[in-house]
């Protein structure tokens, strides 16, 4: 039996209607934001972070899975590698550094500023679900081949019982989404009256 593991009632920010839905383990809610509204103000990125604020409000233990950004002056004097990142930024034991590491066929002492966008983005995510039952990611950023890679990463996870609230371009909107278990739900603007 799916467990609800997260609920929002229907309301409006930004002049964009975001409709009410259940969460449960095992699936992905997939959000597909505008670029823009209306009268053309820019929505994307800068409302995916208003709803992962209002979310994180709503459920306080809702991380969620940004690219990490070192100081450049320490990341100069002590680079931080891939393994330094897992234990000391994200908190990960030895153990599962080293499987998730495997996972991704990175290598530990990899200097984690030389990583791909999608290899940073990829190590936050398997960090927050090896402590986290549910995520908040986002694809913005993501290129075309590098989605795939991370929405199979996502997936391994959420077939174990793990869920998600993923954000991402309306015009990359799948017609069909790649997994069954992902829930796409298309937000569009309210025209102004």
């Amino acid at each position: 039996m799916q467990k609800n593991t997260f609920q929002s009632k229907n309301f409006e920010i930004n002049g964009i209607q975001i409709p009410e839905f259940k969460l449960e383990s095992g699936n992905v809610l997939r959000i597909y934001i505008p670029n823009f509204n209306h009268e053309n103000d820019s929505l994307g990125f800068d409302l995916t972070i208003e709803l992962i604020k209002r979310f994180q409000k709503e459920k306080a233990d809702l991380p969620w899975a940004k690219n990490y950004q070192q100081n450049t002056f320490l990341a100069f004097f002590n680079p931080l590698t891939v393994n330094k990142y897992l234990i000391n930024v994200m908190k990960i034991n030895k153990v599962n550094a080293k499987k998730i590491i495997e996972e991704l066929k990175l290598s530990p002492d990899k200097k984690y500023e030389h990583l791909s966008f999608n290899n940073k983005k990829a190590l936050a995510i398997k960090a927050l679900f090896e402590k986290n039952d549910t995520i908040l990611l986002d694809y913005h950023g993501v290129s075309v081949m590098g989605i795939g890679f991370l929405e199979k990463i996502v997936n391994a996870e959420i077939i174990k019982g793990k869920s998600a609230i993923a954000f991402d371009n309306l015009q990359f909107a799948h017609k069909k989404e790649p997994y069954e278990n992902i829930k796409p739900i298309k937000i569009s603007p309210i025209k102004a009256t």
